[in-house]
C-alpha cells in the first residue's frame, strides 16, 4: 500500500491537472449520501495537503478544487432529497441506515440552516445532512447561501492544514517522498480504526445485554449456591449488586498489589535499583522555580493542613446530621495514621534524603500519598454524588490533580522513593473505594454538596496558607539538594578502589545492563581531547533540525544525533562515537557520573563502549539498532595525557 501510495503522489506531483481532478472528486464523493460514508476524504485532503507544503503542487487550484467538490457534492445530495422528499429517506439505500437518518434529522431540527455548515465537520453526519435537509423543505436560497459559506471555509481547513505539516516536515530537513506516502497510509489507517471501533462497539453494547439476559436464564435453571450467586450477579433487576461486586474485586485486586509492591521492596532487589534510578533522574531535572512550587504543593499533604481539613469535614458532616459519614472519615483517617507507621517501623526502608526522625526517619508506604489519597478521595467523592451528570467530573478532577501533584513533589524533593509513592497511593485509593462502598446509599443532598464542596475549599486555602506562610523557609532549607558524592583517596582508587564503584549500568527499571569496562578520573574535555586523532568525534546534538534527520532514508552515521541513555537516572556527561568510513555504523563512548570523586580531584566518571549500526526500515527512514555490551574499543595511551587538576587523570580497566 505504501508503494502505491508514494506512486499516486510521484504521479499527481508532475500533474497538477489530475490532483486538482482528484481533489474535486474526493470532496464530492465525501458529501454523498451513503457513499461519503466510506470515502475518507478528510485524511487524503489533509495528506494531499501535505504534499502542497512540501512544494510538490501548488496551493491556489487545491483549494479551488477542494471547495467546489464541497460546494457540488452538498448540491447533489441536497437537490436529491429536495426532488424526492416523500420516499428517499425510506428508500434503498437510505433504509438501511436508518439511525443515522434519524440522527440527521434531528441535527436539522435542533440547528435548521446552520446544520448544513455545522455538519460539514461531522464525519458520519456531514454525508446525511444536506439529503435530509432538502427532504424536510429547507429553502433553496437559504441552503445555497449557507453550503457556499461553509465550503470556503472546509476546504482551507484541511488542505491549509495539511500544507502546514507539510512545510514542517520540509523545515526540518530531508523527508523522503515515501514518508509522505506512509503518513498518508498512517491517516487512511487510523480512519479506518475508528469506523471499525464504531462498529464494533454498536454491535458490542447490544451482544453484551443479550448475554446477560442468557447467563441469568441459565443461572435461574441451576439449583446450586454457585448458580443462585451468579443468577442475582447477572440480574438486570439488580445493578447495585453488580456495581458491588466490581468494585470489591478492584479492592481485592489493590490488595495483592500492594502485597506485591512490598515483597518488592522488602527483597532490596530489582525495584531498589529501579528506585534509585527513577529519583536520580527526577533530581536531574529539578530548577529554583521547581522546587519552590512543590514545596509549597507538598505542604498541602503535611499533617497540618490534613488535620485542619479533616476536622473542618467532619464538622460539616456533624453539623448536617450524616453521623455515619462523619465517623466514616475519622476512621479512615485513624487507620491511615495506624498502619503508615506500623508499615514504616517493620520494614525501616530509609528515605532517599535524611529528613526526620524517628518512624518517621522510613519511607515505605508514603504518608503524605497515603493521607492525602484517603482524604482527597473520599471528599471528591462526597462531594461528586450530589452533583448532576457531568458535573460529577469537577471535584473528582479536583481531587485527582491535588493527589496527584502531593504524589509528584514527594518524589522531586527526594522525600520519598517512587515505590513508597505508589503504596501510599495503592492504600488510598482502596480506602477510598471501601469507603464508597459502605456509604453508597446514604442521601447525597443531606450534606449540601455545592456549600460542602466551598467550605472544603476556604479550609484547603486558610489552612494551607496559614502552613505555607508560617513554615516554607524551614520546609525549603529541608528538601534542598544534598551532596552525595563519596570521595576517596587517588592511591586507593589505582589500587582497590575502583572495585566499589558500580559494575554495570542500570537503567530505570531497575535492571543491569551495559558493564563498565573503563573509569576516568579528570576532566570530560582531556579525554575527548586525546581520543580525537584515533577518530573520536562528538555527534551531533538534539534538536529540532537534527532529530528531523530520523525522517531522512538517506541519513549517516555522522549526522544522526545519539539516543539517549541513562545510567541510574542520569543522563551521561560525555558523548563520543567513532564512524564507520562507509557511514553504515558507529561506536560509541558514554561517560556517566559514578557518585564518587577523588579527594581534591573532580569526579570519577564510569565509560561503557557500544555499537550502532544505521539501517533503513522499508528505505522509509533511518533507524539505530544498538549493540550494548560491545567489546573495549581500540584508545590510546591516556596515562601521558596532560591535566590541569590533580592528581593526574587516570584510566582504570573495570574489568581486566
Amino acid at each position: 500500500m505504501t508503494d502505491i501510495a508514494q506512486a499516486v503522489i510521484e504521479f499527481i506531483g508532475q500533474h497538477p491537472h489530475w490532483a486538482g481532478l482528484l481533489i474535486f472528486l474526493i470532496a464530492l464523493t465525501e458529501s454523498v449520501a451513503v457513499i461519503g460514508l466510506f470515502i475518507p476524504g478528510s485524511p487524503i485532503l489533509i495528506g494531499i495537503g501535505a504534499v502542497v507544503g512540501l512544494g510538490h503542487l501548488p496551493l491556489a487550484p487545491m483549494l479551488v478544487w477542494a471547495t467546489a467538490g464541497a460546494i457540488v457534492g452538498d448540491g447533489v445530495s441536497y437537490e436529491l432529497g429536495r426532488r424526492y422528499r416523500g420516499t428517499i429517506l425510506g428508500a434503498w439505500p437510505m433504509s438501511r441506515y436508518p439511525a443515522l437518518i434519524a440522527r440527521g434529522e434531528a441535527f436539522f431540527h435542533r440547528h435548521g440552516g446552520k446544520s448544513i455548515a455545522l455538519g460539514r465537520f461531522l464525519p458520519m453526519l456531514r454525508p446525511m445532512i444536506p439529503m435530509v435537509a432538502g427532504a424536510l423543505g429547507l429553502r433553496p436560497r437559504l441552503f445555497y447561501v449557507v453550503n457556499i459559506a461553509s465550503a470556503i471555509v472546509w476546504a482551507p481547513a484541511h488542505i491549509l492544514g495539511g500544507a502546514l505539516l507539510g512545510a514542517s516536515l520540509g523545515a526540518l530537513g530531508a523527508v523522503s517522498g515515501r514518508l509522505v506516502a506512509m503518513l498518508a497510509v498512517l491517516a487512511l489507517s487510523l480512519w479506518l480504526l475508528v469506523v471499525v471501533t464504531r462498529w464494533v462497539w454498536r454491535r458490542l453494547v447490544p451482544l453484551l445485554g443479550w448475554a446477560q439476559h442468557a447467563v441469568h436464564r441459565w443461572a435461574v435453571a441451576r439449583g446450586s449456591r454457585p448458580a443462585r450467586l451468579l443468577a442475582r450477579l447477572a440480574d438486570p433487576e439488580e445493578p447495585d449488586l453488580r456495581v458491588m461486586a466490581a468494585l470489591g474485586l478492584v479492592v481485592l485486586v489493590l490488595v495483592a498489589g500492594f502485597v506485591n509492591l512490598l515483597r518488592l521492596v522488602a527483597a532490596h532487589g530489582g525495584m531498589a535499583r529501579a528506585d534509585g534510578a527513577i529519583s536520580g533522574f527526577v533530581q536531574a531535572l529539578r530548577t529554583p522555580w521547581g522546587d519552590a512550587a512543590l514545596t509549597v504543593v507538598t505542604m498541602l499533604g503535611d499533617g497540618t493542613t490534613v488535620t485542619a481539613l479533616v476536622i473542618a469535614a467532619i464538622a460539616w458532616l456533624l453539623l448536617h446530621r450524616a453521623w455515619h459519614r462523619a465517623g466514616g472519615v475519622a476512621i479512615a483517617i485513624a487507620v491511615t495514621a495506624g498502619f503508615v507507621p506500623l508499615v514504616k517501623g517493620r520494614l525501616q526502608i530509609p528515605r532517599p534524603t535524611d529528613l526526620y526522625n524517628g518512624a518517621d526517619a522510613f519511607s515505605f508506604p508514603s504518608g503524605h500519598a497515603a493521607f492525602s489519597a484517603v482524604l482527597f478521595g473520599i471528599l471528591g467523592w462526597l462531594v461528586a454524588r450530589g452533583l448532576p451528570g457531568r458535573w460529577q467530573l469537577v471535584p473528582l478532577s479536583i481531587a485527582a490533580a491535588l493527589i496527584g501533584l502531593v504524589c509528584a513533589s514527594r518524589v522531586y524533593l527526594a522525600a520519598h522513593w517512587p515505590s513508597d509513592v505508589a503504596a501510599g497511593l495503592i492504600f488510598g485509593l482502596g480506602m477510598t473505594i471501601a469507603f464508597a462502598m459502605a456509604f453508597r446509599r446514604a442521601d447525597p443532598q443531606r450534606i449540601r454538596p455545592r456549600r460542602f464542596a466551598v467550605a472544603l475549599l476556604l479550609a484547603l486555602i486558610v489552612a494551607g496558607g496559614a502552613h505555607v506562610a508560617t513554615g516554607y523557609h524551614g520546609a525549603a532549607a529541608m528538601y534542598v539538594i544534598r551532596d552525595t558524592t563519596v570521595t576517596i583517596p587517588a592511591a586507593d582508587w589505582r589500587a582497590e578502589g575502583w572495585r566499589r564503584l558500580p559494575p554495570h549500568r542500570i537503567d530505570l527499571g531497575g535492571e543491569a545492563e551495559q558493564p563498565f569496562l573503563l573509569q576516568w578520573a579528570g576532566p570530560p574535555d582531556a579525554l575527548a581531547a586525546a581520543l580525537a586523532p584515533a577518530g573520536w568525534i562528538a555527534p551531533p546534538g538534539w534538536s529540532v533540525a537534527t532529530a528531523a534527520r530520523f525522517l531522512d532514508d538517506a541519513a549517516d552515521a555522522r549526522a544522526l544525533p545519539v539516543p539517549p541513555v541513562l545510567q541510574d537516572g542520569r543522563m551521561p556527561v560525555l558523548t563520543l562515537i567513532r564512524p564507520e568510513p562507509d557511514g553504515a555504523g558507529r561506536q560509541v563512548l558514554r561517560l556517566w557520573r559514578s557518585g564518587y570523586a577523588l579527594e581534591g580531584g573532580g569526579p570519577i566518571l564510569l565509560a561503557a563502549p557500544g555499537i550502532e549500526m544505521i539501517h533503513h526500515p522499508l528505505g522509509l527512514v533511518s533507524a539505530i539498532d544498538a549493540e550494548d555490551e560491545a567489546p573495549l574499543p581500540e584508545l590510546p595511551e591516556l596515562s601521558r595525557l596532560p591535566n590541569a587538576q590533580e592528581p593526574a587523570p587516570g584510566l582504570v580497566l573495570a574489568q581486566p
